[in-house]
């Protein structure tokens, strides 16, 4: 979905929901979108999180440690994979990844979606999958209506945690990332 298809969406949920006709479509309105889309899309990345995968540039070296340089848009570490092994010797130290080991490092991270503005082209693709992209015109028509003390924005926000709380979750498995039940695993 698209920043400029989301809008639309939320002005016809708005629509809808209004009592006298028409919504106004004035500036004020439109300024405010994108900040609301910006705060639903980074809730959403937090519920449903965005994974990606960098290999990392080596920044220097202190003794037996070595220190790689993370990604801009990095939330939390997911897994760090160094001579195609998942490892579990590493530590986050502000802006680096120390690790012991001397190969090459892939990190999989949890990602956050680049921030949107006022000035955000309307073609902006939203990074979450089609699946939470589809819950943000319900937050963002919320939000919209908050401020109105006459409508109840309780609907859409209520439809917009419902649609959240439905949407898959599970991480990929492999490495250290997946949690295996041993007292009554199977053989």
């Amino acid at each position: 979905m698209t920043l400029g298809e989301g809008k639309r969406r939320v002005l016809m949920l708005l629509d809808e929901y209004s009592t006298g006709g028409e919504v106004s479509t004035d500036a004020d309105i439109e300024l405010k979108m994108a900040d609301f889309f910006d705060m639903a899309q980074k809730d959403l990345a937090n519920y449903k999180r965005i994974i990606r995968s960098a290999s990392l540039t080596r920044a220097g070296d202190s003794g037996s440690l070595i220190a790689w340089l993370l990604p801009a848009d990095l939330s939390q570490v997911f897994r760090v994979w160094q001579g195609g092994v998942c490892s579990g010797g590493w530590a986050v130290v502000g802006d680096r990844l120390i690790t012991r080991r001397t190969d090459d490092v892939t990190l999989e991270y949890f990602a956050l979606p680049a921030s949107l503005g006022p000035d955000t082209p309307d073609s902006y693709e939203f990074e979450l999958s089609e699946d939470a992209a589809a819950c943000l015109p319900f937050f963002v028509a919320a939000q919209q209506l908050l401020p109105d003390l006459v409508v109840d924005c309780g609907a859409f926000y209520n439809t917009y945690l419902q649609m959240r709380s439905a949407l898959d979750t599970s991480l990929p498995e492999g490495g250290f990332g997946s949690v295996r039940q041993a007292l009554y695993g199977r053989r």
